[in-house]
């Protein structure tokens, strides 16, 4: 039985009280994560904010973080008013427990207490016109704790109250008690140092992951993003073209983003089947493509290189941290992360507790508040907009040879007088007065070969002989901004002010059987002044450079 599916089955037979029915995200909704510090840590929540994100692309969501450290279910139930109701929520996702059982042996009293609070708590979100679901508490390292398990045992009891109130209020329930305790003791019979929660109480972003995966596994959403697969000169996807210089091209038009897993999170996949279960995207080769590695570009850029038995494997293109869908995927997290600092600023900081260094008796505090609570507003509502899915052109060709390239021509420096403007190399080279320089290993330093040069534009180029119509990779550098052009049409430019770094930028040529000449254009507006070109055939054509003619 393969790891994943054991790891699944553990974790199903691991469950506790949890209900059985999906929880089901409607078109639009308001959702508010309510608990204590293992909420307002917000990555659990964070996780599971973004993934519905991802997921449901045209639904009309938006999320709130209103967890408070030390906070109880009777706590929360005082505060809701004051906190939730504000935001008219319509679905609320509810975890207490940790502080309610007092971190002591269980005792009837506490567990009264809790239950108590939680059934009036429940009373006061139906009375709001939201809907509900219960969490289970996360468990704590009782290895760290050396408490001998004794505090998951009370939290095991609130658990099993939880499942009562659930069942008598039909109340959905995500039970993450049980299975975060058996990942834990799994992965401490393997490795007795390992923890998932430091300080014995709150989860790391690991520990969060893993409940993000058993909260996500009871909510109803797609999970599987898309597979690729490439069978000889068959391809199971859109727009496929086979045997093109030893390899494949294609458009993949994705139904929503996979989810980024941050990478401080990446070791709970090692722990749970997250993305075999929840977000599935991978790309397997069965057959054809010759021999030796393959890279796989995605739109131009290089996403990752791969031998054929990998390959034959699968590869997880949801972890591909070069591909446009993860950059995508970044920026949503990034972009979450910021709103709800924003928010957690306006609400708690400046809404609330107002400490004496903000100075709130400034007459620009409070129209600074609102306008910090509007713009968390705002940027909340517009997350939806990053998650949107796109189409990707991908390519699957072989790693082919190096092209070294030995020397530059270059021609005489002319007055930047903006990026866009044409000189005569590109509009007369034939009159131009070019002069060889050499090129090492890439590199060229035009500093020192325009000596004292300051505000100006100079070109480069060289002729490169392809046996047949190939694609080459170039890796590029420059100080300061760059273009590229392939027989006299320009195909990259990238305006921009920056020190020389090598493969900062990535282009694709067509090369076409016989010669092709490439013309750099380089900017320079102070500083240093250079280029570097890492060129390689992505197929199986032999290129070489010649002299031009």
């Amino acid at each position: 039985m393969c790891v994943a599916l054991l790891s699944s089955l553990l974790f199903a037979a691991a469950a506790g009280p949890a209900s059985p029915v999906p929880v089901q995200i409607g078109d639009r909704e308001t959702i508010v994560f309510y608990g204590d510090s293992i909420t307002e840590q917000n990555l659990y929540t964070a996780y599971l904010e973004t993934f519905l994100l991802s997921r449901f692309p045209k639904k009309d969501l938006a999320f709130f973080n209103l967890g408070w450290g030390g906070d109880t279910a009777s706590g929360g139930n005082k505060r809701f008013a004051r906190d939730v109701l504000p935001v008219h929520p319509s679905l609320v996702f509810v975890n207490f427990g940790m502080n309610d059982g007092g971190y002591k042996a269980y005792d009837e009293a506490t567990f009264r207490n809790y239950m108590s609070a939680q059934g009036a708590l429940a009373d006061t979100i139906r009375a709001a016109g939201a809907r509900e679901v219960l969490f289970t508490t996360s468990p704590v390292d009782d290895v760290l704790r050396k408490d001998h398990g004794v505090y998951n045992q009370t939290l095991s009891r609130l658990a099993l109250g939880l499942g009562g109130l659930s069942a008598e209020r039909g109340l959905p329930l995500i039970d993450l008690l049980q299975p975060m305790l058996e990942v834990q003791r799994r992965a401490k019979e393997k490795d007795p140092a390992f923890t998932m929660i430091p300080d014995t109480v709150h989860p790391d972003a690991v520990g969060h992951l893993v409940m993000a995966y058993a909260a996500l596994r009871r909510i109803d959403a797609p999970r599987v993003v898309g597979e690729v697969v490439v069978d000889g000169e068959t391809v199971s996807a859109p727009g496929a073209t086979v045997g093109k210089d030893g390899g494949v091209e294609f458009d993949l038009t994705l139904p929503f983003l996979p989810f980024y897993v941050p990478k401080e999170a990446r070791r709970a996949l090692d722990l749970v089947p997250f993305e075999e279960e929840l977000n599935r995207f991978r790309l397997q080769v069965k057959a054809g493509q010759g021999d030796g590695p393959l890279v796989l570009s995605v739109d131009g850029k290089t996403a990752g290189v791969f031998a054929r038995d990998e390959l034959a494997r699968s590869v997880d293109l949801a972890l591909l941290d070069d591909a446009p869908w993860a950059a995508a995927g970044r920026t949503l997290w990034e972009a979450a992360q910021l709103r709800w600092r924003k928010h957690f600023e306006a609400w708690r900081l400046m809404g609330l507790q107002k400490p004496a260094s903000m100075m709130p008796s400034l007459a620009s505090f409070e129209p600074l508040a609102n306008a910090q609570r509007a713009y968390a507003d705002e940027l909340g509502r517009s997350l939806g907009a990053l998650a949107r899915p796109g189409t990707y052109h991908l390519a699957l060709r072989p790693q082919g040879e190096v092209v070294v390239i030995r020397t530059l021509e270059l021609s005489p420096t002319y007055p930047l007088v903006s990026f866009d403007t044409a000189q005569p190399p590109e509009t007369n080279p034939a009159g131009v007065t070019w002069t060889t320089a050499p090129c090492v290993d890439g590199r060229i330093d035009l500093g020192a070969h325009y000596s004292g040069a300051y505000d100006v534009v100079a070109y480069a180029r060289l002729v490169l002989q392809a046996d047949r119509p190939t694609t080459l990779h170039l890796a590029l550098g420059s100080d300061d901004g760059l273009a590229v052009f392939l027989r006299g049409r320009r195909v990259f430019a990238h305006d921009v002010l920056r020190g020389l770094k090598r493969g900062e930028d990535e282009v694709e040529l067509p090369l076409v059987a016989g010669g092709n000449e490439l013309l750099f254009k380089v900017t320079q507006a102070g500083g240093d002044f250079g280029l570097a070109v890492d060129a390689r055939v992505r197929g199986l054509g032999k290129v070489e450079q010649i002299a031009p003619r």
